[in-house]
């Protein structure tokens, strides 16, 4: 599978102890980014910042380890930044809407796909 970008994702989880979200930081450094933000022709202005990422199995280690949930957010590139909240952000961001685990396929079509918004 080609890749043509990388990605930070922020997974969003509970803290019991302080009764408050988290964002845990994921780089990946090998996905296929399609899509952002902008119109479309064909599409209409509904589905013109919809994006698809496809992320390989076999060009990102450890890819099983990151918990990928509808709700959290990816951004574009790799971003250093930690989080507190969503607004604290000042780049372009997505909400995942879709994760699906392609993983029953052979070594080399075993991906990720995510939706956003």
């Amino acid at each position: 599978m080609t890749t043509n970008s990388s990605m930070t994702l922020y997974h969003k989880r509970f803290n019991p102890q302080t009764r408050l979200d988290e964002w845990d930081r994921y780089p990946i450094k090998n996905v296929m980014w399609q899509g952002g933000k902008g119109a479309s022709v064909d599409k209409g202005y509904d589905k013109a910042n919809d994006i698809k990422v496809f992320i390989p199995y076999d060009k990102n280690d450890e890819l099983e380890k990151i918990p990928f949930s509808i709700g959290d957010i990816i951004v574009e590139d790799i971003i250093e930044d930690d989080i507190v909240k969503q607004s604290d952000l000042k780049v372009d961001y997505y909400n995942i809407t879709t994760a699906i685990n392609n993983n029953k396929y052979d070594d080399s079509m075993k991906h990720w796909y995510l939706g956003a918004k």
